[in-house]
């Protein structure tokens, strides 16, 4: 079938060549962004671009406390370790036992001292309460099976003015607003609003992986919160 007779085709069975074009870009983005059927986004470069634009996000520095939720192969909780320096403290959050052993091998052959591996399940982080000043979620929330649930473990395990960021892809053409291959900016933001987070700005220019765009939302927990927690009964 030469070029001519192809543009025949798709012209007289539109719905045919649509669905065909849907299969095409559906494998391309699995074929992209897949490598876990858990929590795990694409694989974090540690000299890309990202980790500059998440320190001025986060105001990184020294002697923090952070927490990769969703941490798969470990490549940005060894870059966070390293963005805090030995005074500053990881928390390396995954659901996937497979995955938690080699995250533990991996901190263990970094000999790193300031990470700690911690089990999540899929309707809690792990994290315990008040634990950070920063969580990040990676290319993991359009994979929650409970969002509101980890919402609320994530608010819970940050302390008052802490920040959440959540880096995510979002829905290529007419795939749903939430599905495996990505979840819509204004979904993330529906979502962890209603668990108590403060919505501080949105970012639709973060740098992708191949062709998918990616955005960052930065949410913060209420300092007001502190207040409340101490205020007379």
């Amino acid at each position: 079938m030469d070029r001519l007779e192809l543009l025949t085709w798709m012209t007289r069975n539109a719905f045919p060549a649509v669905a065909l074009l849907a299969s095409v870009l559906a494998l391309l983005a699995w074929a992209l962004i897949s490598g876990s059927s858990s929590w795990t986004g694409g694989g974090f470069n540690v000299s890309g671009p990202e980790m500059p634009w998440l320190k001025e996000m986060l105001a990184l520095r020294a002697g923090m406390v952070v927490a990769d939720v969703g941490a798969g192969k470990g490549q940005l909780t060894l870059a966070l370790a390293g963005a805090v320096g030995p005074v500053g403290h990881v928390f390396s959050s995954e659901i996937d036992p497979a995955r938690v052993q080699a995250l533990r091998e991996a901190v263990a052959d970094a000999s790193l001292s300031n990470v700690t591996i911690v089990e999540a399940r899929t309707n809690e982080s792990g994290l315990r309460a008040g634990c950070c000043d920063a969580i990040v979620l990676r290319r993991v929330y359009h994979h929650l099976t409970e969002p509101g649930a980890i919402n609320a473990s994530l608010l819970r395990a940050l302390r008052p003015g802490g920040q959440l960021a959540v880096i995510d892809i979002p829905p290529l053409f007419f795939f749903p607003a939430r599905s495996s291959l990505g979840i819509a900016p204004q979904v993330v933001i529906n979502e962890v609003t209603a668990s108590g987070f403060e919505m501080r700005q949105l970012r639709t220019d973060w740098p992708g992986r191949g062709p998918l765009e990616s955005y960052c939302v930065l949410f913060r927990k209420p300092v007001r919160m502190q207040e409340q927690q101490h205020a007379p009964s």
